[in-house]
């Protein structure tokens, strides 16, 4: 009898054993799987951008990341029917999705590409004779943030001679320099998203629009594996990839219709004498992936970037009646509405995010006090602080003064929180913002105070992440999101997740490096290495040379901003029938929304509401997945397109 019981353990010790073994095993694969299209993603997003102005992960739900998904899925089925065995579980697929998502707007536009530049374009511009700015401010810029050697400062935006090798030797020192602050930003970030999870997720019930699809095509969502037999599904799906599919052949064929992902109405075309032109590029945009984001969303949300979108247009116009157009040529008038309004929408941002982390403080109270009931991670909690301390430490030792560097991390903190919640709840696919940090500082504080060293930090923190469209606590807290609909074990998703960031750093300056030693990175049009650090360069020069006190203009509008923000949430939150989200108002502005997003917001909510009201819910779930469709055939269509160009050398036509 002891026997048999003694056995009967063994015989349940093995199994267990066995389990561990073949989930760490699956573990393994998953990451390794998810490294390889990590890479695969980052050399696609580099040489499309780089070469033909492709941009496929600058979204808050990056295309190239759900499109390697797509192919991971289709590949995975076919695997499960050739042997079950060997196919990924739903748990693998979301740790690949998890690592392709997190990562996917890092090499480019989001940090690598400015963050390579940062180490270089000093050294080079101003071009054409003039004296670079390093040395014109060779007392504000440490020498171990900027490549030293001048040749390899010219051949990589003039291109390398024949029979020259990469100078890679030149770039350690200042890419593990900027790499050491990016990583800290990263982790603070990352941190911040855990601490706002729990209550995002399970308290606030916040919609995240833009994780239903990867849930959905994983097999986690409400339709499960039937997701991909509905034929509303593969509707939607041909609508978009008609489009694209138009647009392209058009680029070659020019007798075909002229059609494409975005179709555009530009109602203010034809009004060019004041007031009028002060609308003159008011657009109507119809995106396909937008109306199918915009169905899943909540209508006040939806309501709100319309709505508040339109009630900017009309600012722009009272204005233009007041004496002061947006149109006009740049130095003939001494108030500029645009700067205005982007003050207003900064002092609601501020408003907006205080209100948003007030619940969440009690939260963090409990975590500290290691209390038992606590809902947030001491951890999380304990990594945001030591990341933020790496941030002051960082910049003692670039030659920063603190004060300047909290400043900084304090206007940027309540831009991307604000943003965040947009994203989350709104299911915004490109969100951006004209109040950036080094204006608004300066506008508030003044740029009397600060030594060139501080005005320099700022400047460059600035460039790199200052307009914060691709910020990575919006990516972070979407993952957040996915992995707790996705059940994934939060161990192997958080070395999935380290393992991916680190690859994308990595991967992108190593094809930023390749590509631009090989073609001169002076050819390129992508932005951030042809425009946006050299533009921030001079102008900081511009604001060394004439120092202003703080702005009576900013501050007024940053409290005018404020106060809307407070009367906004207020009614809000006490008043049934006020239908409309305050977070509207805070992307109101923004170029994205303006040429791309609010036109198909409009449609998305308009259905939405229909459907609703006179279909009733089982109406809005049924045709769902053509909503999705839109989504995914947008997507899958695109990349395939932005693949094939890479592969022939040929670039075609398309947003």
């Amino acid at each position: 009898m002891y026997r048999s019981v003694a056995v009967e353990q063994i015989r349940r010790y093995e199994d267990r054993r066995q389990a561990v073994v073949a989930v760490s095993w699956r573990a393994a694969r998953a990451i390794l799987w998810g490294l390889i299209l990590v890479v695969a993603l980052c050399a696609l997003t580099i040489h499309s951008n780089l070469i033909y102005r492709r941009y496929i992960t600058a979204a808050s739900l990056p295309s190239g990341a759900v499109f390697f998904f797509f192919l991971t899925v289709v590949l995975n089925g076919i695997v499960r029917r050739i042997n079950a065995r060997w196919a990924m579980q739903k748990w693998e697929l979301g740790i690949v999705f998890s690592m392709l998502f997190i990562s996917a707007a890092l090499p480019q536009a989001s940090l690598g590409e400015t963050l390579v530049t940062l180490a270089v374009a000093p050294q080079y511009y101003p071009r054409r004779g003039g004296i670079p700015y390093a040395e014109q401010l060779a007392d504000a810029i440490p020498s171990w943030l900027l490549v030293q050697e001048r040749e390899a400062v010219r051949t990589f935006y003039e291109g390398l001679p024949p029979g020259h090798s990469i100078p890679w030797g030149a770039w350690v020192v200042p890419m593990v320099g900027w790499t050491l602050f990016a990583l800290a930003l990263i982790a603070a970030l990352g941190c911040l998203a855990r601490i706002l999870s729990h209550r995002w997720i399970e308290e606030e019930r916040v919609t995240f629009p833009l994780m239903e699809l990867p849930l959905e095509m994983m097999g986690a969502g409400s339709e499960g594996n039937r997701f991909w037999r509905n034929p509303l599904l593969w509707l939607g799906f041909a609508i978009p990839g008609t489009m694209i599919g138009i647009g392209q052949m058009h680029a070659y064929f020019p007798t075909v219709p002229e059609i494409g992902q975005i179709i555009t109405w530009r109602i203010g075309e034809g009004w060019q004498t004041a007031p009028l032109n002060a609308l003159r590029d008011f657009v109507f945009p119809v995106w396909m992936l937008v109306i199918g984001v915009s169905y899943l969303i909540n209508g006040e949300v939806a309501a709100s970037i319309w709505v508040f979108h339109l009630l900017y247009r009309a600012q722009l116009l009272i204005f233009a009646l007041m004496g002061y157009n947006a149109a006009a040529p740049s130095g003939t008038v001494t108030f500029n509405p645009m700067d205005w309004i982007h003050h207003t929408e900064f002092g609601a941002c501020v408003v907006l995010s205080i209100a948003m982390l007030m619940p969440v403080w009690a939260d963090v109270v409990k975590a500290w006090r290691r209390e038992p009931d606590a809902k947030v991670s001491r951890g999380a909690v304990l990594g945001f602080l030591a990341a933020n301390g790496a941030m002051l430490l960082w910049a003692m030792l670039a030659g920063g003064h603190v004060v300047m560097m909290l400043l900084f991390l304090a206007v940027l903190y309540a831009i991307v929180l604000a943003l965040g919640r947009m994203v989350a709840s709104g299911g915004v696919y490109l969100v951006d913002n004209g109040y950036v940090p080094e204006r608004l500082i300066q506008g508030l504080s003044g740029s009397l105070w600060p030594s060139n060293g501080s005005l320099w930090m700022l400047n460059a923190h600035n460039a790199l992440v200052g307009r914060a469209d691709m910020s990575f606590l919006y990516f972070a807290l979407n993952d957040e999101k996915f992995r707790y609909e996705a059940r994934l074990p939060q161990r192997v998703h958080l070395l999935g997740v380290v393992v991916s960031v680190l690859a994308a750093l990595l991967g992108a300056y190593f094809f930023i490096l390749w590509w631009s030693y090989q073609y001169g990175a002076v050819n390129f049009a992508a932005w951030p290495l042809s425009w946006n650090v050299p533009q921030h360069l001079q102008r900081l020069m511009a604001g060394m040379a004439s120092r202003q006190p703080p702005s009576a203009e900013v501050w007024s509008a940053t409290l005018l901003g404020a106060g809307i923000g407070l009367f906004l949430l207020n009614m809000n939150r006490r008043f049934t029938w006020w239908r409309l989200s305050p977070i509207g108002f805070v992307i109101a502005s923004s170029e994205n929304v303006s040429g791309q997003i609010w036109g198909g917001a409009f449609i998305g909510w308009l259905v939405s509401s229909l459907v609703k009201r006179y279909g009733g819910m089982p109406l809005y779930r049924k045709l769902r997945p053509f909503f999705l469709g839109l989504i995914l055939g947008d997507v899958v269509v695109y990349c395939t397109i932005v693949l094939l160009e890479s592969l022939i050398g040929v670039r075609g036509a398309g947003f």
